[in-house]
């Protein structure tokens, strides 16, 4: 079982990068004035912020994330001409006679 094959896989791993990402730069960044702004909110608010955060992201990296076939890949898939079989001479088989 390969990620490359599992898309959802890697867009809710990814997700759950940006949201702890951009939750702790905020915390660690932001002016005191601004945390005391998202406390008030309340807790409700700020996990439905954070929910949609990481839905967002989510589908975004769903997105981006999509696996396209590699121009050798598209080589592969297609099946080859068959090859002509060239018959030798009658010539070169008289010795078999």
């Amino acid at each position: 079982m390969k990620l490359e094959n599992r898309p959802w896989v890697l867009a809710l791993i990814g997700a759950a990068g940006v949201t702890l990402l951009l939750s702790s730069a905020v915390s660690l960044f932001a002016p005191p004035e601004i945390l005391d702004g998202i406390i008030v909110l309340g807790d409700a608010r700020i996990l439905l912020s954070l929910s949609g955060l990481f839905l967002g992201s989510a589908c975004f990296l769903r997105v981006v994330l999509r696996r396209r076939p590699l121009p050798e890949e598209e080589l592969d898939a297609e099946p080859l001409p068959p090859v002509p079989v060239q018959e030798r001479a009658v010539s070169s088989r008289a010795y078999l006679r």
